[in-house]
């Protein structure tokens, strides 16, 4: 008890004086400022992550001009997003019951199990039209119904959870933040 009471009339003691809260502001100071300037380089480095990828969004989504910083990789890969989100559009639109398909997470969904990913070594082609079919009748609410006829349907495809959040992330994206 008699440390509390020594701690007390010594705070009390430096802090009655203008010197002695300059000292303990200085204090507060050094012991913060590298704690701040951590998460100041953390939210930097997310900001470009995000502008990053909104680009690549934009490129594929929009058909924005590729920027001449993205690698041939890059490039190739968007080039390829973009054919195939063009077909998944045909395919929806050329079904009777087209309402039934909610293109945009057909679109999302595709985006973030396929982009820039390998063709597949046996050269099969990737079914579009049974992909598509994964969707019908099911809306954005549901869409755990649509990964599991995708599981069903390609069990190459694996639907992680960080899919899925990139999924949400795609097709907010896409509706302007609807979900």
């Amino acid at each position: 008890m008699a440390a509390g009471a020594i701690i007390t009339k010594v705070a009390g003691a430096v802090l009655s004086n203008e010197k002695g809260r300059e000292l303990v502001l200085v204090l507060i100071t050094a012991i913060l400022l590298p704690i701040i300037m951590i998460i100041l380089v953390f939210i930097s480095i997310l900001s470009g992550t995000t502008s990053a990828n909104v680009s690549l969004l934009d490129c594929s989504f929009k058909n924005v001009a590729i920027p001449s910083s993205f690698t041939d990789e890059q490039s190739q890969a968007i080039e390829e997003m973009r054919d195939s989100l063009a077909n998944i559009d045909e395919i929806i639109a050329e079904k009777e019951n087209a309402a039934d398909y909610d293109a945009n997470m057909v679109k999302a969904v595709f985006y973030c199990l396929q982009f820039g990913a390998q063709p597949s070594e046996d050269d099969v082609e990737f079914d579009m039209e049974l992909f598509c079919e994964c969707f019908e009748g099911i809306s954005y609410s549901e869409i755990d119904d649509a990964y599991e006829n995708i599981s069903e349907n390609f069990p190459d495809l694996e639907v992680t959870e960080n899919v899925k959040i990139g999924v949400e992330n795609v097709y907010k994206y896409l509706t302007g933040g609807d979900n």
